[in-house]
């Protein structure tokens, strides 16, 4: 198995008309069979200059040899020399370029996507795709039961196989722009797949951008909105997984186990340690000391280097999706021992807590420094992980980050309650809290005061839905989930490491600018943008949530 990234209810009548009959089995003269043309649409809004194929040994991909045409500016296609039979017997395929048109919108879609439709139907869309993945999940389903069963998640009143633009249908058009915005993003981060992985890949693709849909699309019925609905960007590590988790064979038999640890620079700690760290000066201060006081102000340019001593008052993350990667580019899904800190192949890491209420800290000194599990056999050199919890599991099946912490049945490491934000905003995939020796600064109604911490909570914003309020998924606009891979990794010898140094390189720890107390994620928290930074996790705009690559690739993590 090889993982290389670099992805019947009314079934419409087929537009076809013979063009030809060349003689035998019914022709009219000559020995060839009777071909004819198909034509059709293929739409988010009306997609032009994609290309369209039927899609004979049904691989998601337009082969050579099978007969294809290009979409005009208003998504229509004919596709010609077509043997009859065959246009209710395979598939179509649309693969959309990042060049393809959109009548939706002006300019390019940007981005290169994929969409299926059922054979027998010529409408091509998002929601014909969804149709078409009930089909191939579930072979013995009907097409009536596929299409009803993507109308009642979907929450529309329209046949998921029309054309919700020549009789309109506002929710389902809406829904169709969500599914084509999340297949898009998460196809272009993992580099749209392998021909080979293209049919399992579209899979992953569609069933993580049904589901976003479903928690984050408008009420049936409401008014469009301006814009297309915000669907969260999954890191690279989550869909590899994912799609690993459908692909690999073998019983998972050879043992391994994944070292962790928390630096200073050169220095293993844990919570609790006096440490020093390094940092810069990024607030003019001197402001605050007028009568009266006013507010202190980013410096246009970081001061000298200064360092802050105090201690970690709690170091704790969550690791996911572990894959090991062979020399060949193989990958495979490291199956995690079941325990109070492993459950579906996510971990929780804890290097130390605070236990006092009050007074000074008082920490645990029982920790859980390393992953452990087991692997298809093999000899493994590179290693690649999610740093957070996922929607879901690797295989789809059960929910993770946004499940009741109380929950006596959700996975173990998920009911730790000081590592959960809320039910809808699901867990703080990163806690590590600073207890400087001189408090920091703070400025708020027209007065300075301190902070006594500074905490780093790193976790999905911008969600919506919430299970506790009925909702029956949750999706978030920033998923804030950080994906890494090291080409050069041996689990015998090395480590993964966490440099605290790195990860408060330029954050000024002597002063609060504003929000809450260090970082907790919010896209207007002053502190949070260096600290994202360096994570190599996008922090607002387009990127918001994403994790970042090239020279904006995070610097926390390394292997040692």
């Amino acid at each position: 198995m090889t993982l290389i990234f670099k992805p019947a209810l009314a079934i419409s009548l087929i537009t076809a008309a013979v063009l030809t009959a060349c003689g035998g089995g019914g022709g009219s003269g000559g020995g060839g069979a009777t071909t004819l043309s198909l034509s059709g649409v293929v739409a988010d809004g009306y997609l032009g200059g994609a290309k369209v194929c039927l899609d004979k040994n049904e691989n998601t991909v337009c082969d050579a040899g099978e007969p294809s045409a290009t979409t005009g500016a208003d998504g229509k296609y004919t596709i010609p020399g077509i043997t009859a039979g065959d246009e209710a017997k395979y598939p179509l395929v649309a693969e959309v370029p990042a060049t393809a048109t959109d009548s939706d919108f002006t300019g390019t879609v940007g981005k290169a996507f994929v969409l299926t439709t059922p054979k027998g139907n010529t409408t091509v869309t998002p929601l014909s795709s969804l149709v078409h993945q009930e089909l191939q999940a579930t072979p013995a389903l009907s097409a009536a039961s596929a299409s009803v069963n993507v109308k009642t998640a979907l929450n529309i009143a329209s046949d998921p196989l029309a054309d919700y633009i020549a009789k309109p249908d506002a929710d389902a058009h809406i829904r169709a722009q969500m599914i084509t915005q999340s297949l898009k993003n998460n196809a272009d981060v993992v580099g749209g797949g392998s021909t080979a992985q293209k049919k399992d890949l579209q899979g992953v693709l569609l069933t993580m951008a049904k589901q976003a849909v479903v928690a984050a699309a408008p009420a049936a019925g409401a008014s469009a909105p301006a814009t297309v609905p915000v669907v969260g960007v999954e890191d690279a590590n989550t869909v590899r997984a994912t799609l690993a988790s459908k692909l690999t064979t073998g019983a998972a038999t050879q043992a391994v186990t994944v070292n962790f640890d928390v630096v200073n620079g050169a220095t293993s700690i844990k919570a609790c340690d006096a440490v020093t760290l390094p940092n810069v000066q990024r607030w003019d201060q001197s402001k605050l000391t007028g009568a009266p006081p006013s507010a202190a102000t980013l410096l246009a340019t970081p001061g000298a280097a200064q360092s802050t001593a105090g201690q970690f008052v709690d170091i704790r993350f969550y690791i996911s999706n572990v894959l090991l990667w062979d020399a060949a580019g193989n990958a495979v899904p490291l199956v995690m021992t079941e325990d109070a800190s492993q459950a579906k192949n996510l971990a929780l890491l804890d290097f130390g807590y605070n236990t006092a209420a009050a007074g000074a800290p008082t920490c645990t000194a029982t920790y859980k420094t390393a992953i452990t599990g087991k692997v298809v056999p093999g000899s493994y050199t590179g290693i690649s992980f999610t740093v957070g919890v996922p929607v879901r599991s690797a295989d789809l099946t059960t929910k993770l980050n946004h499940v009741n912490v109380a929950d006596p049945a959700s996975p173990a490491p998920l009911q730790t309650a000081a590592m959960s934000w809320t039910w809808q905003g699901g867990r703080k995939f990163i806690k590590i809290d600073f207890r400087p020796d001189t408090p920091s600064k703070k400025f708020a109604a027209g007065v300075v005061g301190t902070n006594a911490i500074a905490n780093t909570h790193i976790g999905s914003t911008g969600c919506a839905g919430n299970p506790a309020a009925g909702a029956p998924e949750t999706a978030c606009t920033n998923a804030n989930r950080l994906g890494i891979k090291f080409d050069a990794f041996n689990a015998t010898s090395q480590k993964v490491v966490l440099d605290v140094a790195k990860l408060f390189k330029d954050t000024d720890l002597t002063y609060e600018g504003g929000g809450a107390p260090g970082c907790m994620s919010a896209t207007t928290d002053p502190e949070c943008a260096p600290i994202f930074k360096a994570l190599g996790l996008g922090f607002t705009g387009v990127i918001g949530g994403r994790t970042l690559t090239g020279a904006d690739v995070q610097t926390v993590f390394s292997v040692r």
